[in-house]
């Protein structure tokens, strides 16, 4: 077999182990996906990781969100509620206290809500092997953005036998990696919708600032 021969042999057998790999990203997406969309909420506990290397930063944090149709609460350790109910938007700053009111962006790529179908909105994905977290047996998938913005990968680790993800790991363009761990998954336990809301009032002394 000749030099030439050789090369086309091996770029059609890299574009297809590369198809291959894509198809088994895709199956195992689509699976993810429509588990998530059969849940009527969810309630997860994480851990979370914040590094910059540049910068010398490593931070931990705790956080526990919950999540029903497009509507979310995130709740961290550091004093810091995110609420939206699917038009507004609330970042509250406990400590200070402060609110800033925002309109729901529908377009934010990193809407908790949307997370088991992240994929289906400008990502190209590639299935990385299988690998185990905590003895658990785990697919290893990369989204790489089509657009430009602030993230240049996002991985997702997803259990095998439960088909529920477990770990996220976000890469920003600027340095900065966030990974987010599940150490708790709750479904179907009837959020109320008044949990999406937030209600001034019930802080007397808090600042109020509307972005809308």
């Amino acid at each position: 077999m000749n030099r030439l021969s050789l090369i086309f042999f091996s770029s059609i057998f890299t574009i297809n182990l590369s198809f291959s790999q894509n198809e088994i990203a895709k199956q195992i997406l689509d699976d993810l996906s429509e588990k998530g969309k059969s849940y009527t909420d969810i309630t997860a506990e994480f851990t979370l990781n914040f590094s910059n290397s540049e910068q010398e930063i490593d931070e931990d944090s705790e956080g526990k969100i919950w999540i029903k149709e497009d509507m979310y609460k995130l709740d961290m350790s550091s004093d810091l509620s995110i609420i939206n109910n699917g038009e507004t938007l609330w970042y509250f700053m406990k400590d200070v206290p402060e609110v800033q009111i925002m309109d729901n962006d529908p377009e934010d790529e990193m809407n908790p809500s949307k997370i088991f179908t992240i994929y289906e909105r400008g990502y190209k994905y590639e299935y990385k092997g299988s690998d185990s977290i905590n003895s658990d047996s785990i697919h290893k998938i990369d989204l790489y953005p089509n657009e430009s913005g602030m993230i240049s990968l996002v991985t997702l680790y997803i259990d095998t036998k439960k088909t529920e993800l477990i770990k996220i790991g976000i890469i920003e363009k600027e340095g900065g990696t966030t990974t987010y761990t599940i150490t708790k998954f709750i479904t179907n336990s009837d959020i109320p919708t008044s949990t999406f809301n937030f209600k001034s009032k019930d802080y007397p002394n808090i600042e109020v600032i509307d972005l809308r």
